[in-house]
């Protein structure tokens, strides 16, 4: 079949309207009568005008018809962002002026304008008195169809009155209490108060300054750099110049005042507050000094939180580890020095626990995030809107439905009465005709003489092997309706299984006749589907005799499905292992079917017509299928036909690859090894994806486990450790020391008045007293010198366990460097992962399960380099971040676009958890996939779970570029 046959498979009934994406628009429906009408004193209604003032007649039935009324939008000037989406009524005589534009959609207006002249308090609402600014019209009267303007969001007005409605634009996506109330107050008590674009402007500028500053006690650095967006790819439509409110739990948006947030850096969704709060990430000298003008994201030194006694010992110690007779005495001077304020400070309540497990956590910090839509698919109908479910079910009401098999083709080419002519197929008295299908490409027989040679060759084919019929798509898919050609189209699996034989007609025999044909994906499903093992073709040699052959499947994908040898990639293997298949020569597993299946159609070339073709061709392959709607994409109905079919999770799985670089879609990689050179059936998946988003490459997933990474600091770190004698010898002389210390200032206070001469007390009896009280402070002093060994032992030994938490940086470092940062010493409890990342591979010890610490991390732009040149980053745009596992006492290197706020527990293979490291977007609450790391099983047990995640399989930088080129 040639791929021109879908050329009328766009055609689209009269009946209905599409707009420039090509979404199909129902005809407006009247809007059901309101019930109640109030009364206009809010800037949601309507303002009203008196009629003696601007002359309005008494008699409106007479005014305009029944379908017409004025639509004005305000072209050049921001709205005021209190009034979202809202709109204002006018009398026609104050805009009869250039700038207002018609739109006939009103419907159902005369009872709403009745009611509202009924209504008691007309009277009272009928002077011009807006409440808000006043805008000048613009400049241009035109008229307008705006289908994407439902009739349910516009209010009722009279049908038989002029009336003109100002649209106020607003950059609000959603209704804002909080900030109408801040333009109400401000204007009203200073004049001079900026508008809001103003403020957006300001907010920017701040925000991206470059400049360095000081959040509480940190010194913090702007980012330089703005990542724009061509829009918002919300579900609701917010532009970036927007203050969105984002919903916490079960709140409401009209009860949320004060979360209206500008879109400027990037953000997190705390976990403590359940709010946006703007990103700031803890990063290293190196990326301080060099890349402050890459990312949106604000960026602080790494800072760790190492208790305070454990920071003083340490820096008394510290000289004890050089060698020289001058350390030696610097450290003992040291040591003196703190003895007497670590006692001090040992003794104070909230110091004495000494990192104990009294604070001890067993589960990682939630994320808090919740998606409260509507999918744009679902795998239970329960789970889609009810208005979205209604729509999509009318194409499976329809007579031809691709979802039905298709028992015989609708037409036919067949011979009665000796005579060539076209019948129904599918008719009762032609149902056991039996017919040959004709496979052939177009080019081969072009024009109207082409058509005619190709119809002569077809029935001396027919002719020659006993039949008296045949199917051919030159006519019989192009004759009929849209719904027809659809139809025909999309069961072309059927027709070709339910043929007798397929026979593959040339204009000569030639390796690039063979090759050509051999190349497109319309004629590879036609070829692999054929009944039985092969099929035959068929030509006419340079006497013009008729020529057939007889090829089976396997041995075409060494002539007609050839691949040369250099052009031989994995997924080029995908032809040869279906038409094993098919010959029933080798079974492949449901998860291996579909894979394959898309690899080996995405390779072929194809004609675009609906920008879904590959997944319509796929669906021929299926049990399972769908209609076609207008405006999905090649995701969504690959994703649809994975959930509708038994493909054993696949979508779930791909959740969790790790795809090597390539221009391709995430579809057609499913064949390939990925990154950790698995493959597809290699992982377990740990989640359920319930449906398919609105955005394109985007799901929402569910029964998934979810952990927040911590990026502004590292907290506290709460172990516990073991105990044994050298830890109860460090508390002894901590006591010891601390005691003889208070009873020699205790004795010193008590035998002040004898000194002092208030006692008397003879000149020996002072004498033996303060040797008594010196002797005292002098042990105590003693006892207390090591003090910082003890505090040094009391928070060291071996971790037996760790509060779990994901913590990031910004770079890489020594993990020396890194564990003094964390804990104050070094002791050797970090190490390497040894198999989280790529970047794992080459760096891990011989004979035992250890990573080994990189031999460019003190040199990090010979780093990026050397990774470049290894294809170990995927990208010039990636960056290096760290990432440490305080439960698993764990380090980790990847590479990312932008610094990952969650992690999401998706899928296990090898022994290990796939982890998708995803960041966050607030305005349309959607994580986003930056990276996919590997982490222990035994993180699994103690993040918690969570529902209704929406997640793209994009990054979202790359995601804003993809957006880009759409638009």
């Amino acid at each position: 079949m040639a791929d021109s046959s879908h050329a009328q498979s766009q055609q689209i009934p009269d009946s209905q309207e599409t707009n420039n994406q090509g979404h199909v628009f129902q005809p407006r429906q009247p809007l059901p009568q309101p019930a109640t009408v109030g009364t206009a004193t809010e800037p949601t209604q309507a303002f009203y005008y008196s009629p003696q003032q601007h002359g309005l007649v008494t008699d409106p039935t007479t005014v305009i018809s029944p379908q017409q009324y004025y639509y004005a939008q305000q072209a050049s000037q921001v709205g005021n962002p209190s009034m979202d989406n809202q709109q204002v009524y006018y009398a026609p005589q104050l805009l009869q002026q250039p700038g207002w534009t018609a739109d006939p959609t009103a419907v159902n207006t005369q009872l709403y304008w009745q009611q509202q002249l009924s209504t008691p308090n007309f009277a009272a609402n009928s002077q011009y008195t807006p409440a808000y600014n006043q805008h000048a019209a613009p400049d241009s009267i035109q008229e307008v169809h705006s289908p994407d303007l439902q009739p349910k969001q516009q209010q009722p007005l009279l049908s038989s009155e002029e009336v003109i409605t100002r649209h106020m634009p607003s950059p609000q996506a959603v209704p804002q209490p909080g900030a109408e109330k801040d333009v109400r107050e401000w204007t009203r008590f200073w004049p001079r108060s900026k508008d809001y674009m103003q403020k957006f402007e300001d907010n920017l500028k701040d925000r991206f300054s470059g400049k360095s500053g000081h959040r509480g006690f940190r010194r913090i650095y702007l980012p330089t750099k703005q990542v724009t967006s061509p829009g918002s790819d919300s579900d609701d439509g917010p532009t970036r110049e927007s203050k969105v409110v984002y919903r916490i739990g079960t709140a409401e948006a009209e009860d949320i005042d004060d979360l209206g947030r500008f879109l400027d850096v990037a953000v997190y969704l705390s976990p403590t507050r359940s709010t946006p709060r703007r990103l700031i990430v803890q990063a290293t000298d190196h990326v301080l000094k060099t890349r402050l003008d890459k990312g949106d994201w604000i960026r602080t030194k790494v800072r760790g939180s190492v208790p305070l006694v454990l920071a003083m010992s340490e820096w008394a110690l510290s000289p004890f580890q050089t060698q020289g007779l001058w350390s030696k005495i610097n450290g003992t001077f040291r040591v003196f020095v703190v003895a007497i304020p670590l006692q001090v400070l040992l003794v104070l309540p909230f110091l004495r626990n000494y990192g104990e497990d009294d604070r001890m956590t067993d589960t990682y910090t939630d994320y808090p995030g919740y998606y409260w839509k509507w999918p744009k698919y679902a795998v239970n109908e329960l789970d889609m809107s009810p208005v979205a479910l209604e729509k999509h079910s009318e194409g499976y009401q329809k007579s031809l439905n691709v979802q039905k098999r298709a028992a015989r083709p609708r037409l036919l080419y067949a011979k009665v009465n000796g005579e060539w002519t076209t019948i129904k197929g599918d008719s009762f008295e032609n149902s056991t005709r039996r017919y040959i299908f004709i496979s052939y490409m177009w080019n081969m027989f072009p024009n109207a003489d082409g058509a005619k040679k190709a119809h002569e060759l077809a029935r001396s084919i027919v002719e020659h092997e006993g039949f008296d019929a045949y199917w051919m798509d030159r006519e019989l898919v192009n004759e009929g309706t849209a719904a027809e050609t659809d139809y025909d189209v999309y069961t072309l699996c059927d027709t070709v299984r339910g043929s007798s034989k397929v026979c593959l007609m040339m204009d000569k025999d030639g390796t690039t006749q063979r090759l050509d044909w051999g190349s497109r994906m319309w004629t590879l499903m036609e070829g692999l589907l054929a009944p039985g093992d092969g099929i035959t073709y068929c030509f006419r040699n340079a006497e013009g005799q008729l020529i057939t052959k007889d090829i089976g499947k396997i041995e075409m994908t060494a002539s007609f499905w050839r691949v040369h040898d250099s052009e031989y990639t994995d997924d080029k293997e995908a032809v040869r292992i279906l038409a094993e298949h098919y010959a029933n020569v080798l079974s492949l597993s449901r998860l291996e079917l579909i894979p394959a299946t898309i690899t080996a159609l995405s390779t072929k070339k194809r004609t675009e017509f609906t920008g879904s073709d590959l997944a319509y061709a796929v669906m021929g392959f299926l049990h399972y299928r769908i209609e076609r709607h207008l405006g999905t994409t090649v995701f969504q109905n690959l994703a649809r036909l994975s959930l509708g079919n038994d493909s054993d999770e696949l979508v779930e799985r791909m959740l969790c690859l790790l795809p090597k670089p390539s221009n391709k879609d995430i579809f057609e990689t499913l064949s390939e090894r990925d990154e950790y050179g698995t493959f597809l059936h290699h992982i377990t998946p740990q989640c359920q994806v319930v449906g398919v988003a609105h955005k394109d490459e985007t799901v929402i997933l569910d029964s998934c486990r979810a952990i927040h990474i911590r990026w502004k600091d590292f907290p506290p770190a709460t172990v516990q450790r073991d105990g044994g004698l050298g830890k109860m010898l460090a508390v002894f002389f901590l006591v010891i020391g601390i005691g003889w210390l208070i009873f020699g200032i205790e004795l010193s206070l008590a035998y002040i008045p004898y000194f002092a001469g208030f006692v008397d007390l003879s000149a020996d009896a002072k004498s033996d007293v303060g040797w008594v009280v010196a002797s005292f402070l002098f042990v105590g002093l003693l006892l207390s010198a090591p003090s910082p060994f003890s505090v040094r032992r009391l928070f060291g030994g071996t971790v037996l366990k760790s509060t779990p938490n994901l913590v990031g940086f910004e770079g890489v470092m020594p993990i020396a460097q890194l564990e003094d940062i964390i804990f104050g010493n070094v002791e050797g409890r970090l190490t390497y992962a040894p198999s989280a990342t790529p970047f794992s591979r080459e760096h891990r010890e011989n004979y035992e399960r250890r990573g080994k610490e990189p031999l460019w991390i003190d040199n990090p732009d010979a780093a990026l380099d050397d990774l470049k040149a290894k294809k170990l980053l995927p990208s010039d745009r990636h960056q290096l971040f760290t990432l440490v596992d305080m439960g698993e006492l764990s380090v980790t290197i990847f590479a990312a676009e932008r610094p990952p706020t969650v992690a999401l527990l998706c899928g296990k293979e090898g022994g290990m958890l796939r982890a998708a490291l995803c960041s966050w977007r607030f305005e349309t609450d959607c994580l986003y996939r930056e990276t996919v790391i590997r982490m222990p099983t035994r993180v699994w047990e103690v993040a918690e779970p969570k529902g209704w995640l929406k997640l793209c399989l994009r990054s979202q930088d790359d995601y804003r570029r993809w957006e880009s080129l759409m638009k």
